[in-house]
């Protein structure tokens, strides 16, 4: 699954007239996003944040990232044999709260290289901040395992 993702990617960017469409979706989805949470308020957005589980700056934060923010941790929990279907079923919070760290991290570019290098390549545990979140779920998954 991640070399299919790989190979999507490397297609798409080979074609600069794909990359710049795709650049310009983001574009236009980060400010439709931003312009429909300032339409809402400062308690309204307030209100969005609680129930979302995050302040009102980190909700600001969200929605001004690229709405593909998150797809490394979908390429990550891939190279970990985690499934995030599974995941959002029985641990909805714990996927929510790994999607959000990733779309906040600041080492997405480091991260995208290192998945795209060799994606069993410990290195990323050094600068992931979902290290021990990931690690308890592998952990969990293998004494599943075990149980059956």
């Amino acid at each position: 699954m991640v070399d299919l993702d790989c190979q999507l990617l490397e297609a798409t960017m080979k074609t600069p007239l794909n990359a710049v469409a795709r650049w310009w979706r983001n574009w236009m989805t980060t400010r439709a996003n931003m312009a429909s949470l300032d339409c809402c308020g400062a308690e309204e957005a307030g209100r969005i944040a609680h129930d979302v589980g995050v302040t009102a700056s980190e909700l600001r934060a969200l929605a001004g990232k690229w709405p593909d923010s998150a797809k490394l941790l979908n390429r990550r929990l891939a190279a970990l044999a985690l499934d995030p279907a599974e995941i959002g079923r029985t641990e909805r919070r714990v996927l929510s709260d790994l999607q959000r760290v990733c779309t906040m991290c600041a080492n997405g570019r480091e991260c995208e290289h290192d998945l795209a290098r060799n994606p069993s390549d410990p290195v990323w545990r050094e600068y992931c901040p979902n290290v021990m979140t990931l690690d308890a779920l592998g952990a969990e998954r293998a004494k599943q395992a075990n149980v059956s």
